[in-house]
């Protein structure tokens, strides 16, 4: 009787339910011993529900246990894995339909323009490839891409244009998904969609996440190989340390794919590899099963992969690191002081995310402590180099929306981050549109004129010639216009023999040509010699051209806004198009 008026008073509890535990006669199993506390925890909220009045808790319920079922309050659900991707996948999209500008000549040059070369057969190889300094890993991706649409028979200019864009957006949402996922183990849900917020809102990440970059694969493959690094229980706070999902032969692919593309990769693997055989209980296992096959394999595909595009054995990397580090040849391209990474590259890179970066430094605590070192490391050794620029700190940039999105964590519990959240975005939507659509974006409008001349109907009567006298590599080439006219730029490769003769007084084509560029045009095309249909310049070489061009018949027939602030001396506002009349000979009777 008494058990059908207990059932009557909770209707939740199943009615063959004993009030207690009966007592332990023999050994039970763990299982059924932890299901019978589950059940009378159960039983104890439901008839607090139902009867809204305090009650005297249960004497026999161990309060371990009911600690364990109140979730606390910072604690988030995650957020549907597949649903994410598809977004973060669609905003990627959006943000390459969003980059119409210019940043870096590799963009194109390293890796668009060899995959044109690859497939179609023409496209220019820049000095890199004609010595061996780069490897085909990274460009035989678009090469795959254009192959496929020339087999489809659609490989029309503006899809060899934009695909590749979305293809690499698509890439970089992929590592956006493995930023959270990698948040997430280390600090929890609340921390993972904080970093995510920052990281998709940063707006050097949203200028760079499309570009044909071998420095945006380089930050993809590394923080998708960070989530499946073994990382100490001591820094994983947002799952169970017995649950987490590392994976000792994926992370070595995905940095050994990272090395291969971009050797500079090592400057971050190095160090975290050796850390990783240092915390192996059996190190020459480690080394046998995992490291040395999975390093070995990954080589010896990227050697057989160039000794097939090169037509012979080509060691890429080794020359890359020789002629960088042993012979500087990247400081003719340019150089700054040893501390510009510290005072002027990360800081630009990161933006106004530096204040939450900074504030979550010091919230995180000494346990992730190496991840600042890591971040301290990388740019100790990028600075030895007299060559530097942005995109070589974008590996780092996810390690440091981690922290910028401790920070925002922490300051969401005291109400304080949505003003700090609205500061990011106000700050950096607009340089995120300014920079994609407006900065820079003439070199690449001109090249869109260009394919229209390229694929004029009459371009078989009348072969049009382009003559670009800008900086070299100021923009695309074959891989935009995908039209084997002829086409001729400034070259500027560096004194590849200057580590045996130093020769002060070396000048490549571009430097010769603006230090006297009516001399230049003169010399070059002497009375009588066929003169290019088309110039393409900015508008500051005008006055020192304009003679030139009014003695040869040349009239303005374009012009395209560049950029309100010119980086260079040698950049304008403006890019020109000047051409001259064609004159076709009469055939005869």
């Amino acid at each position: 009787m008494a058990h059908n008026l207990r059932s009557r008073q909770v209707p939740a509890q199943p009615s063959d339910e004993p009030e207690a535990d009966p007592p332990p006669t023999s050994v039970h199993d763990s299982a059924h011993r932890l299901q019978s506390l589950r059940k009378r925890v159960t039983f104890r909220s439901v008839n607090q529900d139902e009867n809204n009045t305090d009650s005297t808790p249960m004497t026999d319920s161990p309060k371990p246990v009911l600690a364990k079922e109140k979730v606390p309050p910072e604690d988030l659900k995650p957020w549907p894995r597949s649903r994410m991707l598809i977004v973060l996948i669609l905003f990627r999209w959006v943000n390459a339909v969003l980059t119409q500008t210019f940043f870096a000549p590799d963009e194109y040059w390293q890796s668009l323009e060899v995959a044109h070369n690859i497939v179609f057969g023409y496209g220019y190889l820049t000095w890199e490839w004609r010595t061996g300094l780069r490897g085909f890993t990274h460009p035989i991706i678009f090469a795959v891409l254009y192959k496929t649409l020339q087999v489809l028979n659609i490989d029309h200019p503006m899809l060899l244009v934009l695909l590749p864009k979305i293809l690499q957006a698509t890439f970089s949402a992929i590592g956006d998904y493995h930023l959270y996922k990698f948040s997430h183990c280390l600090w929890g849900e609340s921390v993972a969609r904080w970093t995510l917020f920052c990281h998709l809102s940063s707006w050097f990440v949203f200028y760079t996440a499309a570009r044909t970059l071998t420095n945006t694969m380089e930050m993809i493959l590394t923080v998708c190989a960070m989530y499946y690094y073994p990382w100490p229980s001591s820094m994983i706070k947002g799952v169970d340390p017995s649950q987490h999902r590392y994976s000792t032969g994926l992370y070595l692919l995905l940095a050994a794919l990272a090395c291969i593309m971009r050797p500079t990769a090592a400057i971050i693997w190095i160090p975290l590899c050796a850390w990783h055989l240092v915390r192996c209980r059996n190190l020459i296992l480690a080394l046998l099963v995992d490291f040395i096959p999975i390093g070995s394999a990954a080589l010896s595909c990227s050697l057989l992969m160039d000794r097939i595009c090169y037509g012979r054995w080509v060691f890429v990397h080794f020359n890359f690191l020789r002629v960088n580090t042993v012979y500087n040849i990247s400081s003719f391209y340019g150089t700054q002081p040893w501390h510009w990474y510290l005072t002027q590259g990360l800081p630009v890179i990161i933006g106004t995310h530096v204040f939450p970066f900074i504030l979550g430094i010091r919230l995180a605590g000494r346990a992730y402590r190496p991840l600042v070192l890591l971040m301290v490391w990388t740019q100790f050794v990028y600075s030895l180099l007299q060559h530097k620029e942005y995109r070589f700190l974008l590996p780092l940039v996810p390690i440091a929306m981690s922290f910028c999105g401790v920070s925002l964590c922490k300051l969401s519990k005291s109400g304080r981050a949505t003003s700090m959240a609205m500061f990011i975005l106000a700050s950096n939507l607009p340089i995120c549109l300014y920079t994609g659509l407006i900065h820079q974006r003439g070199t690449l409008d001109v090249m869109g004129y260009i394919q229209t001349i390229g694929h004029a109907p009459d371009v078989h009567i009348r072969v049009p010639s382009v003559l670009f006298l800008m900086p070299c590599h100021s923009t695309p080439f074959f891989s935009h216009v995908h039209a084997n006219i002829s086409m001729r730029f400034l070259e500027c490769p560096p004194n590849l023999g200057r580590y045996r003769t130093e020769e002060a007084t070396y000048q490549d084509e571009a430097d010769v040509f603006f230090e006297n560029p009516s001399d230049w045009l003169k010399t070059e095309f002497r009375p009588g010699s066929n003169l290019p249909r088309y110039l393409v310049f900015y508008d500051v070489l005008l006055p020192k051209i304009k003679r030139f061009l009014t003695s040869r018949g040349y009239s303005k027939t374009a012009s395209f806004f560049h950029t309100h602030v010119p980086l260079e001396s040698r950049i304008g506002r403006h890019v020109l198009v000047y051409s001259r009349p064609l004159k076709i000979p009469l055939a005869q009777a």
